[in-house]
């Protein structure tokens, strides 16, 4: 059966990719194996690095078009709208989707706020073609290579490798564009500490039920006002960040105990085992049994 790139009426990709704990995909695929031999144009929040290992292809991403030789890669940036098509020979190519939590760790941090952030949010670098010929593009391509290694044979202690290496090559990325992105106007200290004391009372009451009074008390601020702040801070509503870290806690229970889904979701915060279920079968596209079967 032909593969088919699901999305919305907005065109934004329905596919989970990864899961909570390591969220990263690497996908080795032909693109005669996709519906009408192309792949629709579609975008997702994710961070996506594509490079070509046999024949030519035709990308279409962030309103500019990039003609791939084999060897040829290509960073498209989140949220960026793409699509491609074979451009000569039998096309084959590796794609790399990670998250950028997975560089930046915690919303709002100063990692994510001053350094990712600005990246992710600038349009003239929607899109960057990765040349094997030249010498800095070539070590990033050697880089994500050997990503694509560690992922397979999964060696001990492989996705800190990984971690690692994603860093090194978005760290040199975004150093070479730093005049670009430099342009962004620095967050200031004092909401630094505010978005701190709002995380921190999150991260420690996360298993009982939110309360958004409490919560913007913190700062202090009114109701409305912390959650815009929030939302400007870490570009995610309280809730959306909340559900997500509920989860991420869920993930680490079923990898680490025998603790029954019931249980789990109690202690995450949950309602009920089927609240918890519905929630984490939309973020990672399985049920938290089929998860951990396929996890241990």
């Amino acid at each position: 059966m032909k593969q088919i790139i699901e999305t919305d009426e907005n065109l934004r990709e329905l596919c989970v990719h990864g899961t909570p704990d390591f969220p990263l995909q690497i996908n080795h695929d032909d693109i005669s194996d996709f519906q009408d031999n192309y792949i629709r144009c579609h975008w997702h929040s994710e961070l996506e690095i594509s490079i070509v290992t046999e024949g030519k292809v035709l990308y279409l991403a962030g309103g500019k078009s990039f003609r791939l030789d084999t060897g040829y890669g290509l960073i498209i940036n989140a949220d960026t709208p793409h699509m491609m098509t074979p451009a000569g020979g039998n096309a084959r190519f590796i794609s790399m989707i990670v998250h950028p939590s997975f560089l930046y760790g915690t919303p709002g941090s100063l990692l994510d706020l001053e350094i990712v952030r600005p990246y992710l949010e600038a349009p003239k670098l929607s899109a960057l073609p990765l040349d094997p010929h030249d010498r800095k593009d070539s070590g990033l391509l050697e880089i994500f290579h050997r990503i694509d290694s560690l992922c397979s044979d999964r060696p001990f202690a492989y996705q800190l490798q990984v971690h690692g290496l994603l860093c090194t090559a978005f760290a040199g990325v975004i150093h070479d564009h730093r005049d670009e992105l430099m342009k962004k106007k620095p967050v200031s200290s004092e909401n630094l500490r505010r978005l701190q004391l709002l995380l921190d009372h999150l991260h420690t009451h996360y298993s009982s039920p939110l309360s958004l009074t409490e919560l913007s008390a913190r700062i202090p601020m009114s109701r409305e006002n912390c959650c815009r702040f929030f939302r400007q801070m870490t570009g995610r509503t309280i809730s959306g960040y909340l559900n997500d870290y509920r989860i991420s806690r869920g993930t680490h229970l079923l990898n680490t105990t025998d603790l029954t889904v019931s249980d789990i979701a109690s202690m995450t915060g949950f309602s009920s085992a089927s609240r918890f279920a519905a929630a984490f079968r939309t973020k990672t596209g399985l049920s938290p049994s089929e998860y951990r079967r396929n996890h241990f």
